[in-house]
């Protein structure tokens, strides 16, 4: 069976304070023929992700796993790690199956090439970075907007917007943008947006979203900036989803705007923006920070109330 190194699992073994890990792990996970995968009676289902299995590299008190995928006769190494690697674990971006990498050398040349390009014998020493390229830009190519608009035909169980400054342009249901919200409505995601209160009490702009069925919460002094489209689980196996089973949710965390300039989604010139996509399996820390953004902001229903008592300025404080 032919393997596949995914990025993160080269950055486990690249990362670890165990500097005879890497070799450990791929020992037993490489044929002796250095590129084909050696099995093992004892592998198990990982619970959790579809075709995914675990490899036990060591008991004890070291506990080492080797978490990988199985899709018909290839091999894709995962995780590396501790038994706690199994914590939280989210199935990888379809990004990353796309970016990797065959095994083609034999055993020992990947543990030279993997020591050639970390420092994993120094634990106390930076590592490199994944060798996914994470990071979007606007400038030369709208590759926000891109990713983004790519979710457009994908099922979603929650959508969360973050945002200070909107143009709600944008949102309208005949712009692109906010056809893409309507659509996702309509076939069952939750839509929540949390945004700055508007500097004047205007809020009709906001109801009509509402009406929508957009959920919206205003945070005072909010300057973050994270889009996430929490990708449905229950509806990989949908009917007219091709490849439904390399389908992962798309978390963008950085600069941008929910405007024409900030997402590049006008006719005019699109500002230098910088977003990082965040990996799928930190999505439940993504997930707390949303959560406490929504408990501590204040509803519409609040807006309205401050406003009929002549009470605007309130929205401009803290909640808790």
């Amino acid at each position: 069976m032919p393997v596949y190194f995914l990025p993160q699992f080269i950055v486990d073994l690249q990362q670890h304070s165990d500097a005879n890990f890497a070799r450990r792990v791929l020992e037993k996970i490489i044929h002796t023929d250095g590129i084909s995968f050696r099995g093992n009676r004892d592998d198990h289902p990982f619970d959790g992700i579809e075709h995914a299995w675990i490899r036990i590299i060591s008991r004890g008190h070291t506990a080492y796993r080797v978490i990988y995928l199985r899709y018909g006769e290839k091999i894709y190494l995962y995780r590396a790690g501790e038994h706690s690697i199994e914590n939280r674990l989210f199935k990888p971006a379809s990004e990353a199956i796309d970016t990797a990498i065959q095994v083609v050398a034999a055993t020992s040349e990947i543990v030279s090439t993997l020591s050639s390009i970390s420092v994993f014998h120094s634990p106390n020493t930076q590592t490199m970075a994944s060798p996914f390229n994470r990071l979007r830009r606007n400038v030369p190519k709208p590759l926000i907007q891109r990713e983004i608009f790519s979710r457009r035909n994908l099922p979603h169980k929650d959508i969360w917007l973050v945002a200070p400054f909107i143009d709600y342009n944008l949102l309208a249901p005949t712009a692109a943008f906010g056809k893409l919200l309507l659509d996702q409505v309509e076939d069952g995601a939750k839509v929540i947006l949390v945004t700055a209160p508007p500097k004047d009490n205007n809020i009709d702009l906001m109801l009509k979203l509402a009406e929508r069925e957009i959920v919206i919460y205003l945070y005072p002094r909010l300057h973050a900036k994270l889009y996430c489209f929490i990708f449905d689980e229950n509806r990989r196996n949908d009917p007219g989803l091709q490849h439904g089973d390399r389908y992962s949710s798309l978390i963008l965390l950085g600069s941008a705007n929910l405007t024409s300039s900030g997402m590049a989604l006008g006719n005019g010139r699109c500002n230098e923006e910088l977003c990082y996509m965040i990996p799928e399996h930190e999505i439940g820390l993504i997930e707390t920070y949303v959560t406490e953004l929504v408990t501590r902001g204040y509803e519409l229903s609040d807006a309205r109330s401050y406003i009929a008592k002549g009470q605007w300025q309130k929205l401009e404080n803290e909640k808790w």
